[in-house]
């Protein structure tokens, strides 16, 4: 079944690698744009939440001048009924990651918090990378990169049930240059000890990243072009504990623009992307034959940046570089 999306001109997105400011020196591409900030706010990268280790608490991993740090983001009060919850930054806990990891996006399962980025494999090469912490240890999970990726970094990650992730890993066949011209998810169910993987893009130039997020059939995955035209996929184990993952194509979507998050909400998913500066929502429904329906850009009166919250269905987080607004509780 083929489904129509948003269309019309491409957007001007400003070309996009994946990789934090620590990386750009050894790879080629631009950061992304980002809302402007305070001059002394940090800036939020990610969000997870369900981490036993912490609580189960609201998480976030912040970047300033190229220093990450774990902190809680404790809910504020609303001004009044219905209105936006904004969230209060709380100072840095320890974060034990290795000298040579750059982190990108987090979830966790239980005990276990799993971050994802690049690992420097030598000047100016780096590797996509799964880190793995529990009890304030941490190491590196034995991500299973595949051989077409000579570099890149492991970008979007949801969890899986109570021992399952998802991993996006991108990147490019030549292993000194870091462009998200290839999307592959890697998937495993019983704390990275097996791996499944597939592949969901390929041909992206200087591709804008994948965006996740678990469903009640198993993962929604959206990718886009540097062109910003998105390609969505769901995903599903072929049978349970079988190491084979079944790929069925939701669309393809010219000028949708940046996927910013994937958030699944009871009924639907929803996908927040950045359309030539304006954030646009698209949901996605499920048949129950795992073929999804596209339902037009709904006014989600949307700002800034978007962030899921790997862990809360429905979750996600808005900031303005100054300002937090935390969305879908309920």
């Amino acid at each position: 079944m083929a489904f129509t999306g948003p269309s019309g001109a491409t957007p001007r997105l400003s070309r996009r690698a994946l990789l934090t400011s620590a990386l750009l020196a050894g790879a080629a591409g631009l950061a992304p744009a980002r809302p402007a900030r305070a001059a002394d706010a940090p800036q939020i990268r990610a969000a997870a939440t369900g981490w036993t280790g912490r609580n189960g608490e609201l998480l976030v991993l912040t970047a300033s001048d190229a220093e990450y740090a774990l902190r809680i983001l404790e809910p504020g009060e609303a001004v009044e009924p219905g209105a936006d919850v904004t969230g209060v930054l709380g100072p840095p806990l320890p974060l034990p990651l290795p000298g040579d990891f750059t982190p990108h996006s987090m979830a966790a399962t239980g005990a276990v918090l799993w971050l994802t980025g690049a690992r420097e494999s030598a000047p100016g090469r780096v590797r996509p990378a799964l880190v793995r912490i529990e009890d304030a240890d941490s190491g590196y999970a034995d991500l299973p990169v595949p051989k077409d990726i000579g570099a890149g970094l492991a970008t979007a990650i949801a969890p899986l049930g109570a021992d399952g992730i998802a991993v996006a890993i991108e990147g490019g066949a030549d292993e000194h240059l870091t462009a998200l011209s290839r999307s592959r998810l890697a998937v495993t169910t019983d704390g990275g000890s097996t791996w499944a993987a597939g592949e969901l893009a390929d041909g992206l130039g200087e591709g804008y990243g994948t965006v996740l997020a678990e469903t009640d059939r198993g993962v929604f995955a959206a990718v886009a072009d540097g062109a910003g035209t998105q390609t969505a996929v769901s995903a599903r184990l072929a049978e349970a504990g079988t190491p084979q993952l079944v790929l069925t194509p939701a669309g393809t979507y010219p000028g949708a623009g940046r996927p910013m998050a994937a958030v699944a909400a009871d009924t639907h998913v929803s996908l927040f992307s950045d359309r030539d500066g304006e954030v646009t929502e698209t949901r996605f429904t499920d048949d129950g034959r795992t073929e999804a329906a596209y339902g037009a850009a709904a006014d989600c009166a949307c700002r800034g940046e978007i962030l899921a919250v790997p862990g809360r269905r429905g979750m996600w987080l808005e900031t303005d570089g100054s300002t937090i607004h935390i969305r879908g509780i309920r």
